[in-house]
């Protein structure tokens, strides 16, 4: 590895705990104490156990505190043992972590670095704030870092703003060195107007890139590994509630990523943060099952599920309408990858699903109607780009679109149907604010 390659490497703070980064260690840039742990933890058997409730803050001060939480977010980074090292990268695995390393360094001439925190996004003066992934006062992000919250307790005066100043948004332009920052709430939707499609689509397909949990080569690693016999038992023995349990970890694991994805995206931060928080409520899951066409084999029908492939018949401790709607789910998924829609597509439609004005409850309906025609505009062109030989793929997605919002309703359904079965079972944090229904969940 180049001297240089070195310094661009370590610009970009650890993605386990957020302190300064050493280097690429088993697969995923990290500091020298989380290189030091994941050795530890494949050296042997072991048995962490974790003493809340699977869903504990992993930065550079609480990293120590829980083995278990550690050990799950090294594997859902892509840590692994066979990962590749970085001087047998491909030239545009370098490239992209060169890229990352001057988002970093801007974010940083921009005062939005780990010294210059920003919520993720709401302030508490709201029944529905976003307390973050675990605790009340705190903000998880997919970088490590934790963003300390006001105080719920602590009512602002009416003309003094919640939070500091909203973050800029680096848009990549014709040069990958190149950033644009987008203005203030007063002049954003101008800005957002006079943004071009290319450019509007470069910003989601990077935002697609940086937030997704595996990437293309961690996927073909992890589908190269059958699992274990044991492993697929440990599955197939489980309790309906362990089951339901395992499956709000992962899906939580997955959404923290979409939300990362929603703040990247040109003008989203800008808007009202019930607004925001809205079509989050609306559109993780959704967004979710858009990103599980990444994940899902379907000559073997199975999924990634953490670090491991597989089988969707590993999970058959749910019921019978859940397996029906696991089955249905999975179907959608089929069909979804029978379009063969790039990854540029992919990330263009989970922007469009993202920001649909159709949302109930919304209430600055006129910037997010611009914002979706900026992305569906975007989506077009690259539909007809990459898909010049099918001029229905537009309409098509349109249909699947409507086929996520049904899933997603079922999902809730089944969701609110378990928890008035098992109250005992505790969620973590974001899942509940997310996934809960007026009424039904008042947890």
């Amino acid at each position: 590895m180049t001297t240089n390659m070195k310094a661009q490497i370590e610009v970009i703070p650890c993605k386990v705990c957020g302190d300064k980064s050493s280097g690429v260690h088993y697969g995923v840039i990290t500091c020298e104490g989380c290189k030091g742990f994941f050795r530890r933890s494949q050296a042997g058997p072991v048995n962490y156990q974790c003493p809340r409730n699977k869903n504990c803050v992993i930065d550079r001060v609480n990293r120590n505190r829980c083995q278990y939480c550690r050990l799950q977010k090294c594997i859902a980074l892509g840590m692994s043992r066979d990962a590749v090292k970085f001087g047998r990268m491909s030239k545009k695995q370098r490239e992209k972590v060169e890229d990352e390393a001057n988002f970093v360094k801007q974010n940083r001439i921009n005062g939005y670095g780990p010294s210059s925190p920003t919520p993720l996004i709401p302030s508490p003066n709201n029944n529905n704030q976003f307390t973050g992934y675990t605790d009340p006062n705190f903000m998880y992000t997919s970088n490590g870092y934790t963003y300390a919250l006001p105080s719920p307790t602590e009512t602002p005066h009416p003309e003094t703003p919640v939070t500091s100043d909203p973050p800029s948004y680096t848009v990549a332009t014709t040069s990958p060195t190149t950033t644009q920052t987008a203005p203030h709430p007063v002049t954003l939707i101008r800005a957002i107007d006079l943004m071009d499609s290319v450019t509007f689509g470069k910003a989601i397909i990077d935002a697609h890139v940086r937030t997704c949990l595996y990437s293309k080569e961690q996927i073909d690693l992890v589908k190269s590994n059958l699992p274990t016999l044991e492993l697929l038992e440990a599955f197939k023995i489980m309790t309906h509630k362990q089951l339901w349990a395992e499956v709000a970890e992962k899906i939580t694991i997955a959404v923290q990523q979409i939300i990362e994805f929603a703040k990247m995206v040109p003008g989203f931060m800008d808007l009202s943060q019930d607004d925001q928080i809205m079509l989050l409520k609306a559109g993780s899951f959704e967004l979710a099952l858009i990103r599980c066409c990444r994940v899902f084999d379907v000559a073997r029908n199975s999924v990634i599920f953490g670090n491991t492939l597989l089988p969707l018949e590993a999970f058959d401790g749910f019921n019978e309408e859940e397996t029906h709607l696991r089955d249905n789910i999975f179907e959608f998924v089929r069909s979804l990858m029978t379009l063969n829609l790039t990854e540029t597509e992919l990330a263009l439609f989970s922007a469009v699903m993202l920001i649909r004005p159709d949302r109930p409850g919304l209430k600055e309906l006129p910037d997010i109607q611009k914002l979706y025609e900026k992305a569906l505009a975007a989506l077009k062109m690259e539909i007809g780009k990459s898909h010049t030989e099918d001029g229905e793929l537009l309409n098509k997605l349109m249909i699947h679109a409507f086929s996520l919002q049904n899933l997603s309703a079922q999902h809730i359904v089944l969701l609110n149907k378990f928890k008035q079965s098992a109250p005992e079972v505790e969620f973590p944090a974001l899942h509940k604010e997310l996934f809960s229904v007026e009424g039904l969940d008042n947890s």
